[in-house]
């Protein structure tokens, strides 16, 4: 038998017995970290114009959450806080452009975000790499290009479908948050704070849709609302996971470029764009693998039986009213 031989059984999932779902996971990351690296370097490549857009979204609707955020303000702000770069860690900058080195790294902070969150990023290259990740929680063999390829063929409709909801949801939320938290009330920052928890929790559910896309067949609108029900039902691992995402992919990244020495956006730029991302969208990708084994078990048949599944197997069970 060969080695490289893919597992026929698309459809079953694998469940650790003898070690738990931290160990495993861990073990699957090490023994795959040549794959989940290059699945983090295609990220970022295939998501040039997903920067583009994040781009522009972050020119348009970041300054209209807080003036200071423009780019007059910001270094005129900063020129008066008296900023300036650290020269022992190589950045003797001062003044205008010191506030002007901020800005950028700043605007890099924002487009990344959204890029690494998958708020904005391309559906169907998305469904591509959701794809490896599957075949990689199911330990099957994986070739990075030829899965991403299938992934990419086979999801590509739903994908862009995906993309789409994503861009209208998180530009509403974004506009609405400048909305409310320029209204200078206690309801403005109510309403601005449950607009910033929507958002973190459609972060999860963005990220849950393209696992489930590649996961099971069903139709867009029945994978959202799986992945909502999937954050409700197991609220209390769903809400850790979010915390750790925004951890990894929010706070670190920010304290790194904030710093603006040469030596932590150094780090950043190797651990965000070799190995970080593509390890949070794995552990994001493996933790809806074990809540589509939980929630949504994939229907059993016998190997020699062609007929149809029985209705109590039908994979949207839970979404049936």
């Amino acid at each position: 038998m060969s080695l490289f031989k893919k597992n026929d059984n698309k459809e079953v999932e694998y469940v650790e017995v003898e070690h738990g779902p931290v160990f495993t996971f861990f073990s699957s990351l090490w023994t795959h970290i040549l794959k989940i690296m290059s699945s983090n370097m295609l990220f970022v490549i295939f998501n040039i114009p997903s920067m583009v857009i994040a781009y522009l979204y972050t020119l348009f609707f970041i300054p209209r959450i807080s003036p200071t955020l423009e780019l007059n303000n910001f270094v005129t702000f900063w020129v008066n806080q008296g900023v300036y770069g650290n020269a022992s860690l190589g950045n003797d900058l001062a003044a205008e452009d010191a506030a002007y080195q901020v800005y950028f790294f700043l605007i890099v902070f924002f487009v990344m975000t959204f890029i690494s969150t998958c708020l904005i990023c391309i559906g169907p290259f998305q469904a591509g790499f959701n794809q490896i990740y599957r075949n990689l929680r199911r330990r099957e063999f994986v070739s990075v290009l030829d899965d991403f390829k299938t992934g990419v063929k086979e999801n590509w409709k739903q994908g862009l479908g995906a993309m789409l909801v994503s861009l209208v949801v998180t530009g509403i939320i974004l506009f609405s948050l400048g909305f409310y938290m320029n209204l200078s009330s206690r309801m403005g920052w109510l309403l601005g704070t449950l607009l910033i928890t929507f958002m973190v929790i459609f972060c999860f559910v963005q990220n849950a849709v393209y696992q489930i896309m590649v996961s099971r067949d069903l139709k867009l609108h029945l994978i959202y609302k799986n992945a909502f029900f999937f954050f409700i039902l197991s609220f209390g691992p769903s809400f850790a996971m979010i915390v750790l995402n925004i951890v990894v992919l929010v706070v670190i990244p920010f304290v790194l470029l904030m710093y603006t020495s040469y030596l932590t956006v150094g780090l950043y730029v190797f651990l965000y764009f070799f190995l970080i991302l593509g390890t949070m969208h794995y552990l994001n990708a493996y933790y809806t693998g074990s809540l589509l084994h939980k929630f949504m078990p994939a229907p059993k048949r016998e190997e020699e039986d062609e007929e149809p599944f029985e209705p109590g197997d039908t994979e949207d069970e839970i979404t049936d009213d």
